[in-house]
């Protein structure tokens, strides 16, 4: 009989394509290892239960979706990064129908729920500090707009959340959050000279 062989990340492209396809009560041992071709006992090597499962496949999504560029042009680098994050999720969202609505709204049950909170608080922790890095990064920013009361942590972390529920409300565009940045962080054209 001839092996198969495998790994985790075939795993979990098997599990996303599950996910887009037929949703996530599509995701168990038995059916992932079908899609891949495999015996269940083949995925208990990489993952110790669905529990598990899911929460890579959730990561490996959060991760395709929120993977940042390093290549923003310098000006107004901020703004644009906002409008390609903001576009990543719209098309996450197409991609994995539901997917950031559910996991907003804690779509794992039971032992799950915490691993998934944590995965998700992880992975979001990981955004904004590139988003704080790209705002740092960000030579057009005003010299006086952060102090103790406003951090570059907490404007990301407050720009991050509009971003989500945004995204909840089915805005079509980030375009006020757009113009709110634009003028908390920018010298108007003319003063900028």
């Amino acid at each position: 009989m001839r092996s198969v062989v495998i790994s985790r990340e075939v795993i979990l492209t098997a599990s996303r394509t599950m996910l887009r396809e037929k949703g996530w009560a599509a995701i168990n041992m038995r059916s992932v290892a079908a899609q891949c071709g495999v015996a269940v006992g083949s995925l208990y090597n990489y993952f110790s239960s669905k529990t598990e499962l899911v929460a890579a496949t959730v990561e490996s999504v959060w991760e395709e979706i929120f993977r940042l560029p390093t290549d923003f042009p310098g000006e107004e680098r901020f703004c644009r990064c906002i409008e390609w994050l903001y576009g990543s999720m719209q098309q996450g969202n197409q991609r994995y129908p539901g997917f950031l609505t559910l996991h907003a709204m804690g779509f794992t049950t039971g032992n799950g729920k915490l691993e998934g909170r944590r995965m998700m608080e992880r992975i979001q922790g990981e955004l904004r500090d590139a988003l704080c890095q790209v705002l740092q990064q960000d030579g057009q920013v005003r010299q006086d707009v952060f102090d103790s009361r406003l951090t570059r942590e907490g404007f990301v972390g407050l720009v991050f959340s509009m971003l989500l529920s945004a995204l909840l409300r089915g805005e079509k565009s980030c375009e006020p959050l757009i113009s709110v940045i634009h003028r908390i962080l920018y010298l108007p054209p003319d003063e900028s000279n």
